[in-house]
C-alpha cells in the first residue's frame, strides 16, 4: 500500500506523537484498528482479538489522541470495532446553521479526507486527498494524497478553523497556540475547506482570471454544461480526464450543449496519462489545475467535478470538502492525450442510475451518545431538525436490558431525557459499540457510540476464581498473566465455547479457607498503601483480578448456591475490601483534589453483595455473630 507507506514516512520524520485525526466520508474501523493504527503506533498489525487489545492498551499508554471524524451515514456497520478508537459522526445539520457556508443541512455530504498530524514538539503535518478511510481507499483505487508540514500562522488558522468546526464543544486549546513554533519551510500552500469563506475556485482564481481549468474527477455532475457556466466566464476551458463507469464509460450525460462546448473546445475530455494497473479498481483521484492571469495553482483534495462536489457555488447544497492548494510553475500539466469522444462514450441512464450514490436516511433528529468507560455510564445528547419533535423512538443500547424511550423539548427541539444512563454489564460494548434507534413502522437506525476514558476500559478477566486470589498474591502484573480471556463473547469464541468457560467460572473452587483470606489480607494491604487516585480506580473497576470482577464472580456463585458458607464469607470479604477501598479514595480526595479519576454512585453500589442468608441452629448464628464482629462484617 503506497499511501501507507507514505503515511509512515510522514510519522517516521516526527517526534512523539501527539494528535492523529482523521476524517473521511466512507468508514471501514477494521481497516483503520488493522492497519492505520499500527502504523501510529509502530507496532505490527493484529492478528489474533487478544492482538486488538494489545493495540488498545499500546494506544492508552501512547497518551495520542486519535480520533477519525466521518459522515454518519457511511460507516461500515458490517464491520466489527474492537478497539475503542473515538469515531465522531460529523452533524452537517449543525454546520449549515451558518447560511454563509451554503451547507443543506439533509443532502450535503461531509466528504473531506484529512490528516492531521501533530508531535508533542509541536510539528504539525498536515495531508489531505482523495481516499477514504478504507481498504479500497489505501489499498485498491488511484488516489492523489498531498503532506505539507505547517509553515506559517496562516495554514495554521486554516487547520484550526476547519477542525474547531467539527469539535461538539469548540475548545480554544484544542490545537496548539497559535503556530508558536513552526517546521515547516513552504508557507505558500493553503488549506481550503468547506468551513470558510475561501472556495477552492477563489483559491485557484488567485485575484486573477482563471482561463483554463484542468480537473481529474471520477464523479461528473449530471449537467456538466450548466455547471461549467457557473464556475467561470464565457471563456474558460475546461478539460477533463475522468474515470470510467465499467471501464469504459464517462459519468455523465451526453447531450446537444455537451456536444457544443466540446465542438467549440471549451470543453476537452483526455485519457489517463498513464495505463493505469489493471489490479486497481478505479482512478478516485481528485486533482484541480487553474490557469489564471495570476498563475497556475494545484489542488489536491475531495473535490468532485460536480455542484455539491466543486463546493464553491454559492447556492444552497455544497458539500463539505477540503484540500490543499498550492502555486505550480507554468511547466506543470494533468492532461495528455486528447479523447475525441461521441455519445457512445458516456454512460446510459440504466449505468447512470445504478452509479449513483444514495446516502441512506437520517433520523429527524441528531442523536450523540457517549459512552465513559471511567464512571460506566452513558451520556446523551440530541436536537431535534424535522419539523416538530415526535414521541415513539426508543433507544437499544448494549448493557441495557429495556428500550430506553427518548422525549424532547418541545420549544427548543433538544433531547428532554435521558441524559444519563448508568451500565451494569459494559461487556456488551467489546462486542457491539453501536446504538440502534426504533420506531414502530419505520426501519431501525444503527449509529456509533463514542467511547471515552479508554484508559479505564475493562476488555479482560481472568478464566476462575481462583485465578483472581492467585494474583492477589502475586505482585505481577496482572495483564501478564497467562490464565486471562477476554469479556466480550465474541473474543471468547476464538478461544473456547462459552459452555466451557461459564462451567469453570462457576465450578467449586479447591480454595481453603486459608488462601482466600491470605488472599483478601494481602490485596486489601495493597489498597491501603495506594496513594494515586486513577491506580486504586483501576484496581477496583478496570484491571483484570480488580474488585468489580470479584464481585461479579462472587454474585454467580451466591446466586448459584445462596446455602454455601464459602460464598458466606466471599460476599462478606469483597463488601469489607470495598469500604476499605472507599475509604482509601476519601483518605486520597482530601490531600489531592486535582485527580480525575472520578467514581459514580452506581460503581461503588456494583461492588456491594447482600450475603446470603445462612439456616442453622442457633448455635451456629451465635458463632456467626462472633464471626461478623471480629472480622468486622458489621462495620
Amino acid at each position: 500500500m503506497k499511501l501507507l507507506d507514505a503515511f509512515k514516512e510522514q510519522i517516521a520524520q516526527m517526534g512523539p506523537l501527539k494528535r492523529v485525526w482523521l476524517t473521511t466520508f466512507n468508514l471501514d474501523i477494521a481497516f483503520v484498528e488493522s492497519r492505520i493504527l499500527p502504523a501510529v503506533l509502530d507496532i505490527d498489525p493484529p492478528v489474533g482479538r487478544m492482538d486488538y487489545e494489545g493495540l488498545q492498551r499500546a494506544l492508552n499508554e501512547s497518551n495520542i489522541d486519535f480520533r477519525v471524524y466521518c459522515d454518519p451515514r457511511m460507516i461500515a456497520l458490517d464491520k466489527p470495532k474492537r478497539t475503542s478508537i473515538a469515531v465522531y459522526p460529523v452533524s452537517v445539520r449543525k454546520l449549515a446553521a451558518d447560511e454563509a457556508l451554503y451547507l443543506d443541512g439533509e443532502h450535503s455530504l461531509f466528504h473531506p479526507k484529512v490528516f492531521y498530524l501533530e508531535d508533542k514538539n509541536k510539528k504539525i503535518v498536515l495531508g489531505a486527498g482523495s481516499a477514504n478511510l478504507t481498504l479500497s481507499g489505501w489499498g485498491r483505487n488511484q488516489e492523489a494524497v498531498d503532506f505539507r508540514t505547517v509553515s506559517s500562522n496562516a495554514q495554521y488558522q486554516q487547520i484550526k478553523q476547519f477542525f474547531m468546526g467539527l469539535d461538539e464543544e469548540p475548545n480554544q486549546d484544542i490545537l496548539p497556540a497559535d503556530g508558536d513554533i513552526l517546521y515547516g519551510d513552504d508557507p505558500k500552500w493553503s488549506f481550503i475547506h468547506s468551513l470558510s469563506e475561501l472556495t477552492l475556485m477563489d483559491a485557484l482564481i488567485a485575484n486573477g482570471e482563471l482561463t483554463t481549468l484542468s480537473v481529474w474527477s471520477p464523479y461528473l455532475a449530471d449537467n456538466l454544461p450548466a455547471l461549467i457556466a457557473k464556475l467561470a466566464g464565457p471563456y474558460l476551458r475546461v478539460e477533463l480526464v475522468p474515470d470510467l463507469a465499467a471501464g469504459q464509460f464517462i459519468r455523465t450525460r451526453w447531450g446537444e450543449e455537451l456536444q457544443a462546448l466540446i465542438t467549440v473546445q471549451r470543453l476537452t475530455l483526455f485519457k489517463p496519462p498513464a495505463e493505469r494497473d489493471p489490479r486497481l479498481m478505479m482512478t478516485h483521484a481528485k486533482l484541480w489545475l487553474g490557469e489564471s492571469t495570476t498563475g497556475r495553482h494545484l489542488a489536491i483534495g475531495s473535490w468532485n467535478f460536480t455542484g455539491p462536489g466543486c463546493s464553491s457555488l454559492r447556492v444552497k447544497g455544497r458539500n463539505v470538502e477540503a484540500g490543499i492548494v498550492h502555486p505550480v510553475s507554468k511547466r506543470t500539466t494533468l492532461c495528455s492525450t486528447v479523447w475525441a469522444v461521441n455519445e457512445g462514450d458516456f454512460a446510459s441512464e440504466e449505468l447512470l442510475e445504478e452509479e449513483a450514490l444514495v446516502p441512506g436516511s437520517l433520523p429527524p433528529f441528531d442523536l450523540t451518545v457517549i459512552f465513559d468507560w471511567q464512571r460506566c455510564e452513558y451520556r446523551l445528547t440530541g436536537k431535534w431538525f424535522l419539523g416538530k419533535p415526535k414521541e415513539g423512538y426508543r433507544l437499544l443500547l448494549p448493557g441495557i436490558k429495556k428500550p430506553v424511550r427518548l422525549t424532547w423539548n418541545t420549544v427548543d427541539g433538544t433531547l428532554a431525557s435521558p441524559f444519563l444512563i448508568d451500565v451494569e454489564q459494559s461487556a456488551a460494548l467489546l462486542d457491539s459499540p453501536f446504538y440502534t434507534l426504533r420506531k414502530t413502522g419505520e426501519a431501525d437506525w444503527t449509529g456509533t457510540i463514542v467511547e471515552t476514558g479508554s484508559e479505564y476500559r475493562r476488555a479482560l478477566r481472568f478464566k476462575s476464581l481462583d485465578d483472581v486470589l492467585d494474583s492477589y498474591m502475586n505482585s505481577s502484573e496482572p495483564e501478564q498473566s497467562d490464565n486471562l480471556i477476554l469479556r466480550s463473547v465474541a473474543g471468547q469464541d476464538e478461544l473456547f465455547s462459552e459452555e466451557s468457560d461459564e462451567t469453570e467460572y462457576l465450578s467449586p473452587e479447591a480454595t481453603s479457607y486459608f488462601r482466600l483470606f491470605q488472599a483478601m489480607r494481602l490485596r486489601s494491604k495493597t489498597l491501603s498503601a495506594m496513594d494515586n487516585r486513577e491506580q486504586l480506580h483501576r484496581r477496583l473497576f478496570s484491571e483484570p483480578g480488580c474488585l468489580l470482577e470479584l464481585a461479579e464472580m462472587v454474585k454467580a456463585r451466591v446466586e448459584k448456591e445462596p446455602a454455601s458458607v464459602f460464598n458466606w464469607f466471599l460476599a462478606h470479604e469483597v463488601n469489607s475490601m470495598a469500604a476499605l477501598a472507599q475509604a482509601r479514595l476519601d483518605d486520597i480526595n482530601k490531600k489531592n483534589a486535582s485527580s480525575t479519576a472520578d467514581i459514580s454512585a452506581h460503581q461503588w453500589s456494583s461492588l456491594r453483595i447482600p450475603p446470603p442468608p445462612l439456616k442453622g441452629k442457633k448455635s451456629t448464628q451465635r458463632y456467626l455473630d462472633i464471626i461478623r464482629k471480629e472480622c468486622g462484617y458489621d462495620n
